[in-house]
């Protein structure tokens, strides 16, 4: 049985966090070496950099998945009607 649309939109946002929160760690370390932890502290700093990353990558591969998983209007194994005319010579 195929997974339904709520699965897939599920199962692109886990995707899409876990993607995002691994460029947040490495933007926001490459971020941190570069400009300092500033007042909030190393941690911080870094923890908003992944968590701000991962909600903007799972919110659009929910949506991606979403959008990618329509139903097909006619079945693959199902042949629409070819008309073709004879030609005029």
């Amino acid at each position: 049985m195929e997974p339904t649309i709520l699965d897939k939109m599920k199962m692109g946002a886990m995707m899409g966090g876990t993607v995002g929160l691994c460029i947040g760690f490495v933007f926001g370390s490459i971020s941190l070496m570069r400009f300092g932890a500033g007042p909030k502290g190393t941690i911080n700093t870094l923890s908003q950099y992944m968590i701000g990353s991962a909600a903007s990558f799972g919110f659009f591969m929910a949506i991606g998945s979403v959008v990618r998983s329509e139903q097909r209007i006619a079945p693959p194994n199902m042949r629409l009607p070819v008309i073709v005319k004879a030609r005029k010579e």
